[in-house]
């Protein structure tokens, strides 16, 4: 963004962004936020990731996710990889989501610097069950050379299928499975917090199912980068030593920590406050002509909407953003759409929303 896009940020404080994990961020916003956190109390500093405003982050961290300790780490490719390479050597295999972040879009990492392979279930979906499981962990022992699983992932929600959610009564079923044969199980919740607000299932309940959790820090928190990777106190004590192996103990990291501390003040009443207004939203949205609000059965924050061939939707999108409202016009050849939830739903009422959306069908149809 140029320093002419920057000066024009501000007017975008009462836009509602229908899609990603929050308004669009900028350089300058982090700064103008750091400064205005300094200005209300001092910022302790880390060494290398360790202490400071980590450690205040990892703490709570903790506590929200029902977990004895939180390890800081600067991405959460390095965090899921970390706990798949922890849990599982030195067996050499792990079951994930075919569909999931770690094995989609890691470049085989955890099979090149590791040396464990992934074995992906599920295929097209956002999880596999508990039958595909088996038969995998059957053929793991059963082959000509036995390769057992040290680990199994599941991710929830799943960005590549719409932010569809594993049923907490599927994740319970499989991780008790897991348990009864020593298998370490790992959960990549990045957006678990939004998950959580949608589905009512507490962030301790899915917790407890898991031996460790990842949870992104800037995707709903607003800090620049960061990941928290839970676990026991056992996990995690000296788990340092081997994210500093990988490059990943960052020194100033409590600017980031700080950012995200800031941004979970409010989150979870927000994200409440958010659900219940989506979901008003949403049914005065299904009583307009042209418009058919669809749900998954196990969906998060995304929603489908579609609209009849009546509407050109790139002139719905134009009309929207000038009132101040973004949505994502790709539809894959479909008049649908996805709505994404977030907090930004916050900055206008419904009655703004509805007038917007009414308003814009009604220059996108085409008669």
């Amino acid at each position: 963004m140029n320093a002419k896009g920057v000066k024009e940020l501000p007017s975008s404080e009462h836009s509602v962004f229908f899609y990603g994990d929050d308004a669009p961020s900028s350089n300058i916003q982090f700064i103008n936020q750091l400064k205005d956190i300094s200005d209300t109390r001092k910022m302790t500093e880390d060494n290398y990731s360790i202490g400071g405003e980590v450690a205040e982050l990892e703490s709570i961290m903790a506590k929200k996710l029902g977990k004895e300790a939180c390890v800081f780490f600067p991405t959460g490719t390095l965090a899921n990889h970390i706990a798949i390479r922890q849990l599982g050597l030195p067996k050499t295999r792990a079951i994930v989501p075919e569909q999931s972040h770690i094995y989609q879009d890691s470049g085989d990492s955890v099979q090149q610097l590791s040396g464990i392979n992934l074995v992906p279930l599920g295929g097209g979906d956002p999880y596999f069950d508990l039958p595909e499981l088996k038969e995998a962990l059957v053929n793991s022992m059963n082959g000509r050379v036995v390769n057992p699983v040290g680990v199994v992932v599941i991710e929830t929600p799943v960005r590549r299928c719409f932010g569809r959610s594993m049923p907490y009564e599927k994740m319970l079923s499989i991780t008790e499975y897991c348990k009864e044969r020593d298998i370490s199980t790992h959960l990549d919740g990045a957006r678990l917090f939004i998950a959580s607000a949608f589905t009512n299932v507490a962030l301790e309940k899915y917790g407890a199912l898991f031996d460790t959790v990842y949870i992104s820090m800037w995707k709903y928190f607003r800090a620049p980068y960061g990941a928290i990777l839970a676990g026991s106190k056992e996990f995690c004590e000296n788990l340092f030593h081997v994210r500093r192996m990988f490059g990943g103990s960052l020194p100033f990291s409590s600017l980031s920590a700080a950012l995200a501390l800031d941004g979970l003040k409010h989150f979870e009443k927000d994200a409440q406050l958010a659900v219940s207004q989506s979901k008003e939203l949403l049914e005065l949205l299904s009583r307009i002509p042209n418009i058919e609000v669809n749900h998954y059965e196990d969906e998060s924050n995304i929603i489908p909407v579609a609209f009849s061939d009546k509407v050109n939707l790139q002139n719905l999108d134009r009309t929207l953003r000038s009132k101040g409202v973004f949505i994502n016009p790709e539809t894959n050849g479909q008049n649908t759409i996805h709505l994404t939830i977030n907090m930004t739903i916050l900055r206008k009422s419904n009655q703004e929303l509805l007038k917007a959306f009414t308003e814009a069908l009604e220059t996108s149809v085409t008669i």
